[in-house]
């Protein structure tokens, strides 16, 4: 495990990923159709959490998914977030 680079950090904020003040999480909010569709999103999602042993905070509004991603042994971002963070924006992309 390394820290995120800079360069894959601008590469998920042009993605419309978010950094908190502190820069140690990234968030983004995915709009969907209905609540099915984001449940659907969750469980494209958990096989590649459990294949990386990383897994993201998720807030779900019927049809909006708010994801958060940190490396808590790491205290900041690592490269496990922007691994799931490049995945996560692709099964989205594949569902809408």
């Amino acid at each position: 495990m390394r820290g995120i680079s800079s360069k894959e950090l601008e590469e998920l904020k042009s993605q419309g990923w978010s950094v908190s003040e502190d820069g140690k999480k990234i968030k983004k909010e995915y709009k969907l159709k209905d609540f099915k569709q984001s449940i659907d999103l969750l469980r494209e999602i958990q096989p590649s959490a459990d294949a990386l042993d990383h897994h993201p905070d998720i807030c779900v509004y019927y049809n909006r998914v708010i994801i958060e991603l940190t490396t808590h042994d790491f205290g900041g971002l690592t490269d496990l977030d922007y691994q799931l963070a490049v995945k996560i924006d692709e099964i989205y992309k594949m569902l809408s």
